[in-house]
């Protein structure tokens, strides 16, 4: 049973897909919230960058960068490492498939 708490968009992200389409990692990313694909492409611009730089260069709050680098992951875009200066911090980078996600800075920034 569904909580009630739970959104429109939680809610069709926990329902398999069953219509037998080939789900693309351009539809994974095309369904990401504008915050996620602004994390995505600092991360491909910068290659890795720890959750701290990623809310500097955003301008996000911290809660929003979480949760989408928590989206990215669940995508399989993003990848998270332990950091080697500070093993407390995590570093992230995208995941080597998430190259080949096609993304246009000026619609980062028109979403944004």
């Amino acid at each position: 049973m569904a909580s009630p708490h739970r959104t429109q968009t939680e809610t069709d992200e926990a329902e398999p897909n069953t219509s037998g389409e080939d789900v693309t990692d351009d539809d994974a990313f095309a369904d990401l919230p504008p915050s996620a694909k602004l994390v995505h492409f600092v991360l491909d611009r910068d290659d890795e960058r720890t959750q701290t730089q990623l809310v500097d260069e955003t301008a996000l709050s911290a809660r929003t960068v979480r949760t989408a680098l928590g989206r990215l992951e669940d995508a399989g875009l993003v990848t998270e490492s332990i950091c080697l200066r500070d093993a407390r911090k995590r570093v992230y980078s995208l995941a080597d498939d998430g190259d080949d996600v096609d993304i246009d800075a000026a619609e980062v920034e028109a979403e944004a």
